[in-house]
């Protein structure tokens, strides 16, 4: 394959300034769907007549969304280029937010956050494509870049969040598409091919029943459904991914490619990366409903998570940069065991300062990890693999987070918050260890 090299693109990138920052704003707004939203979860739950646990399918549905979607996007840049897959996320974005709106009941909401969700992925993976494909002179200043403008995102997401929930409850589950006011900006870096290689749409299809199924897996599971629901949920489950398997070996280079799934590097990062949103999105739903419990309305929570903004895109710089002089793989090992630590402690002390403490380490270190993987994958991934490397790892990454929050959500409702804290805590532990054996025998992480 060619991938999109420059002799066969019709439109090539412009060399713009500041890359990393424009490519940052693109992303950003993608983790609003996460942490805005579950602010206003509260809100929803008396406005929709529904349960903690069935609202938490906002968060666990756009996971899975952004992770099929992020993967289509990648494949969709490599055959047909980053121009057209930026227009379509702009128009999911835009039907996602309409739909949010507009919804009158919870099933219409979930189903406008599978379109944001599926839009926001599209843009996840142009943005992760350019940054993996910068120049190397230029690439670790705008890592660096893109780094603190996703901390700083994360941690305003609260705040974004409890502003817009004035207007109405509805209106922070559509701030995603504000990455719509950066596709300007990020359209001189876009490319556009003249292939037309289809993309596998089967495949695609039991990508998303697996990835749903897991998720439901998880929840009915810790959520002590009935055995029946249980055992049709892993079932239904266990097909599609034996039907993914089966068709991945008739057609290894389709969706998912083959060199990248047989790559060490990348299944360490996976873990890694998905141990750490495990923790960001479990401590993201549980925040505003332990500071609502210690008398904190909305207002309050969006701005006592707000000095997180600094510290985190402080943070992120300083990893970015250390990465340097040390390995990587000592940061994401420091960054998994310091989430796993925040987590546990919030357990045994739910009160305000830990909450806050532990929610200001997850949108560090996840800001943090995004940043040091994609420059994994600059490093490592192929130039024709670099859009589906960079996908499969959004789809790794948010079917974490997705697991994290369903795990937290059923757990709170069949023990305490503390139990589903500290269980969910060893999700980063997991991603410590697989991060650990890299950093002893090679030096650095792949």
């Amino acid at each position: 394959m060619t991938g999109r090299l420059p002799t066969v693109a019709t439109t090539r990138p412009t060399m713009v300034a500041a890359p990393g920052w424009r490519l940052g704003v693109l992303y950003g707004p993608a983790v609003y769907g996460v942490s805005a939203a579950a602010v206003a979860l509260p809100d929803a739950a008396g406005h929709l007549h529904a349960s903690a646990a069935a609202l938490a399918w906002t968060l666990t549905a756009y996971a899975a969304g952004v992770g099929v979607g992020a993967v289509t996007a990648g494949r969709l840049i490599d055959s047909k280029g980053s121009r057209p897959v930026l227009v379509i996320a702009a128009i999911l974005l835009t039907c996602g937010a309409a739909t949010c709106a507009a919804a009158p009941t919870l099933t219409t909401v979930v189903t406008g956050r599978v379109l944001l969700a599926v839009g926001s992925g599209a843009v996840i993976a142009t943005a992760l494509t350019h940054t993996t494909q910068l120049p190397a002179t230029s690439r670790p200043n705008a890592l660096a870049v893109f780094g603190a403008c996703l901390a700083g995102f994360s941690a305003t997401a609260p705040l974004a969040g409890a502003l817009s929930a004035h207007w109405s409850w509805r209106a922070p589950l559509t701030l995603p598409a504000l990455s719509l006011a950066a596709v300007p900006l990020c359209w001189p870096l876009t490319t556009q091919t003249p292939r037309r290689a289809p993309v596998d749409w089967p495949t695609t299809g039991l990508l998303a029943t697996a990835a749903a199924g897991l998720l439901l897996t998880v929840q009915t599971t810790a959520h002590l459904a009935h055995p029946r629901t249980i055992m049709i949920t892993a079932s239904t489950t266990g097909a599609a991914i034996a039907g993914l398997a089966l068709r991945q070996r008739a057609h290894p280079d389709a969706l998912l490619r083959r060199t990248i799934l047989s790559a060490r590097w990348f299944w360490r990062a996976a873990t890694t990366g998905a141990g750490i949103y495990a923790g960001l999105f479990a401590i993201v739903y549980a925040a505003p409903h332990l500071l609502n419990r210690l008398g904190h309305d909305t207002m309050d929570i969006g701005l006592l998570l707000l000095p997180a903004a600094a510290t985190g895109a402080t943070l992120a710089w300083a990893a970015s940069h250390a990465t340097r002089h040390r390995s990587p793989s000592r940061v994401l090992t420091a960054a998994s065991l310091l989430l796993a630590a925040a987590l546990c402690y919030t357990a045994w002390d739910p009160r305000t300062w830990p909450v806050i403490a532990a929610s200001t380490v997850a949108f560090t270190a996840s800001a943090v990890t995004q940043t040091l993987l994609t420059a994994q994958t600059a490093a490592n991934a192929a130039v024709e693999d670099s859009s589906n490397a960079t996908g499969m790892l959004a789809l790794a990454m948010f079917l974490g987070g997705g697991c994290g929050a369903a795990l937290c959500a059923a757990l709170w409702q069949t023990t305490t918050p503390s139990t589903a804290l500290a269980v969910v805590a060893a999700l980063p532990m997991t991603g410590a260890a697989t991060a650990w054996p890299r950093r002893r025998h090679h030096g650095q992480a792949q």
